[in-house]
């Protein structure tokens, strides 16, 4: 149909007009049209050899002694006189010019209704089409999912799709598509078994992001960079990452955090899979740990939707003693220290994600690998090594202020009653260094050559810390019998 109504030699010049052979007076216009220039041509070259001028796109005579002689011939029609001389017509010509106006006004007419008609019948097909579209474009994505599953550097593995709101969603050996395939680049894979910290940079970023990606490959019909996959059809993938905000919105990086997140928690449900990363980083430390505390908890409690939670904020990994199906994960860090007089650590980022928790971010590292200047780092651990040692003691504080929480009013009466302020004093503090020394034997620091891996929280792990918590209170036991508040204390959460 193109080739027989589309001139395609003047489709060259980007002139789109139909052939003049496909309708019979558009072919006598186009051959009058001929004619008609053709006769142009013509006298305008019997002119021009007549007066002895070259051929140009118009008759323009320069002043010479025949000048006058030619302009009282009647066959000539003055246009224009300038300085140097005339431009003219001859009456033919001008004929021609009007009746060539004339046939090019009724050929681009006849041009339109035809069009007009072309269009009426190409309509016809474009329900063909568009199926014929959508066909193509689906063997397109059909072809291209079969072409990434196979020449990927690992073969894809075709996924096990339960029904939604059916099944765990289980990812063994878990790549991420886009990282693995750079070159330079040994890809460490992870397993999935549906919150979790680590160091930066130490890729938690890229492996919740993974699940995100798997889970879309999954529900669209493709092979999955895993070796094994087992996961439910979710009704969403609500995804909280990165960082950024809308200056012609006037949102601020933490509203636009916000927001998203907001709406987080209004759309999903229990067959939606949720990924949240560092959230709370656009305010100070404490509203971001309650914020994502409690948006974790929400989810974890209320909506008990399939989450992975990543953050930096060490402290949220206590959910999972308040709510039994929160697990923690972290991302594994190896340390060792140098020989030389500073005692550098060494860190190597191992990129596997292990069962426990994770209680350093080294930040500080990854700013010596953008080259941050020595005396900088160098400031930065002193800070960080003050804030830390202010935090222990912090932290041994509100253990103590925690474990007063869980008694009522009534109990705290009865625990303080008749006692001095004195004694209560010496109590708190008798029980203060009982746990700092058990807390100092049950988290020692991380030795030379050893990777930064927490013990996973199974039952032997809670059976050593609470005989090592009995070892302590045996130590201490003569200060504590000689403090009535200590005794009665401890009585009270036994």
């Amino acid at each position: 149909m193109v080739q027989d109504t589309l001139d395609l030699d003047e489709l060259e010049n980007h002139n789109f007009v139909v052939k003049p052979e496909y309708d019979p007076e558009l072919e006598e216009l186009a051959g009058k049209l001929k004619v008609i220039r053709d006769g142009l041509d013509a006298e305008h070259k019997r002119v021009a050899k007549e007066v002895d001028l070259d051929l140009d796109k118009k008759l323009h005579l320069e002043n010479s002694p025949d000048q006058k002689n030619l302009s009282d011939k009647k066959e000539f029609i003055d246009l224009s006189t300038l300085k140097n001389g005339w431009f003219f017509t001859t009456r033919k010509l001008k004929n021609l010019a009007v009746e060539y106006q004339e046939t090019t006004s009724a050929y681009k007419v006849k041009q339109s209704k035809l069009v007009g008609e072309i269009v009426a019948i190409a309509n016809t097909y474009v329900p063909i089409l568009e199926e014929w579209n959508g066909v193509i474009a689906h063997l397109d994505v059909i072809i291209s999912f079969a072409h990434v599953s196979v020449n990927a550097p690992e073969a894809y593995v075709k996924p096990t799709v339960l029904e939604k709101g059916s099944g765990s969603l289980i990812l063994k050996d878990a790549r991420h598509p886009c990282l693995e395939v750079q070159d330079d680049l040994s890809f460490i894979p992870n397993d999935v078994e549906m919150i979790k910290a680590g160091p930066n940079m130490g890729g938690k970023s890229t492996y919740i992001r993974q699940v995100g990606v798997i889970a879309l490959l999954a529900q669209t019909g493709c092979f999955v960079p895993c070796s094994e996959a087992r996961l439910p059809v979710f009704d969403s993938i609500l995804c909280r990452v990165g960082a950024g905000d809308s200056q012609l919105r006037g949102v601020s990086t933490f509203m636009a955090e916000m927001l998203e997140t907001a709406s987080i928690l209004r759309s999903a449900t229990k067959d939606s899979l949720v990924i949240i990363d560092e959230l709370g980083r656009g305010t100070s430390t404490y509203d971001g740990f309650g914020l994502a505390w409690a948006i974790s908890e929400h989810i974890a409690s209320e909506i008990h939707a399939f989450c992975l939670f990543a953050t930096h904020f060490h402290e949220l990994t206590a959910l999972d003693q308040q709510i039994p199906h929160v697990k923690n994960l972290h991302v594994v860090a190896h340390v060792s220290t140098s020989d030389t007089l500073e005692k550098k650590r060494d860190i190597t980022l191992l990129y596997k994600v292990d069962p426990g928790v994770c209680d350093q971010s080294f930040g500080i590292h990854v700013a010596e690998l953008a080259n941050f200047p020595k005396n900088v780092v160098k400031l930065a651990k002193r800070k960080a090594d003050e804030l830390e040692d202010f935090n222990s003691g912090q932290r041994i504080a509100s253990f103590l202020h925690l474990c007063l929480a869980h008694l009522d009013f009534l109990e705290r009466d009865e625990l303080e009653a008749g006692l001095s302020p004195d004694v209560i004093e010496e109590g708190t503090r008798i029980v203060e260094q009982l746990l700092t020394t058990w807390a100092s034997r049950t988290s020692p620091g991380v030795q030379d050559g050893e990777d930064v891996v927490m013990e996973e929280d199974s039952d032997a792990s809670a059976e050593t810390q609470l005989a090592e918590l009995k070892a302590c209170v045996e130590e201490f036991r003569p200060q504590v019998e000689g403090n009535l508040w200590a005794q009665r204390l401890l009585a009270s959460l036994a």
